[in-house]
């Protein structure tokens, strides 16, 4: 009985630990969507005011949008989150002095040889994506890849 007790208790607890996964992807699909479509607006809305900042938004939608183009859609960007425990030790200890231990690390492929890394927070209202980077693919599985 007691052993029922415990499973009935964790598997709520795993269905609701991998929606916030889903949602994060989910997040960073929409925002390639936002940029296909050319709505500027709503592409800004997935991003922090200190990503924006630093990355202007009418440059940021036209790379986006790039990137679906070039990939032939957005099914095709092949995205995944990363967990932490498949990221070498430094970044994931950096993500976590920067982001509380609260970040989902996103990659999308968005050239042939080409990858990029979104990390996406919960907001008080909604998710954002804070920070993102470029790289080729070897770099990737040197300096991000366990």
């Amino acid at each position: 009985m007691k052993r029922l007790i415990a499973v009935m208790i964790c598997i709520p607890m795993l269905l609701l630990s991998g929606c916030f996964n889903a949602v994060a992807v989910s997040v960073v699909s929409d925002m390639y969507e936002a940029a296909l479509l050319e709505d500027d607006e709503l592409v800004e809305t997935y991003f922090s005011e200190d990503y924006l900042a630093r990355h202007p938004l009418e440059e940021l939608s036209d790379e986006l949008a790039e990137d679906v183009h070039n990939r032939g859609g957005i099914n095709l960007l092949n995205m995944k989150e990363l967990q932490e425990r498949n990221l070498q030790k430094d970044i994931s200890q950096d993500l976590n002095n920067v982001y509380d231990e609260d970040w989902r690390f996103i990659v999308v492929q968005t050239g042939e040889n080409t990858i990029k890394t979104w990390v996406v927070l919960r907001g008080e209202t909604q998710y954002y994506i804070v920070d993102g980077q470029v790289m080729d693919v070897k770099t990737y599985n040197r300096e991000v890849l366990k």
